[in-house]
């Protein structure tokens, strides 16, 4: 994982950016699976 600005507000950011991740995979773990629910027998498409 290489973060651009590793000097500022290092430990402030990742702790940020671990929060807002978390919050995108599980948005995106719940779309898939919608996903794969309505879509049954097609593959399901990979982000």
């Amino acid at each position: 994982m290489g973060f651009k600005n590793k000097t500022e507000g290092k430990k402030d950011g990742r702790k940020q950016k671990g929060q807002k991740a978390a919050e995108q995979n599980q948005r995106i773990k719940k779309y898939k699976k919608e996903q794969q629910v309505k879509k049954k027998g097609k593959k399901p498409t990979k982000y």
